[in-house]
């Protein structure tokens, strides 16, 4: 059986990694996507692999950014078919309800009717 578009499970967001504290070296510290942190280090102690793995750890933290907004657009658009649904339901609702609002009033008066004329018909009679 299929879950109404607002009971899907939550989905895993991305969360941003602690970033450097002065120039102190984070080490040992797992990073939002579950991998080792990189290591923060000063421009002067930066090497071609640490560039490198920033370059890498930057384009994963973009690509889980871009997964992250198509899942949120997703989700708003689900949202706002279950709105429009939910908005057309009701004026449904509120119609037939008028409807038989409208329905007992018209009865309401012909028993009303009714009963005058079983009255005036009962005093003719006597």
């Amino acid at each position: 059986m299929s879950r109404p578009p607002w009971k899907s499970p939550p989905c895993e967001m991305v969360q941003p990694s602690g970033g450097p504290t002065g120039d102190q070296d984070v080490l040992g510290e797992e990073s939002s996507l579950g991998k080792p942190a990189m290591l923060h280090v000063t421009s002067e102690q930066g090497t071609p692999e640490t560039f490198q793995r920033c370059l890498e750890e930057n384009q994963e933290l973009r690509d889980a950014i871009r997964q992250s907004n198509q899942v949120l657009r997703e989700r708003c658009e689900e949202l706002q078919r279950f709105q429009g649904s939910q908005r057309k339901e009701r004026e449904f609702l509120v119609q037939k309800f008028q409807e038989a609002r409208k329905l007992v009033e018209r009865l309401s008066l012909e028993k009303r009717e009714l009963r005058r004329q079983t009255e005036q018909a009962l005093q003719e009679v006597e």
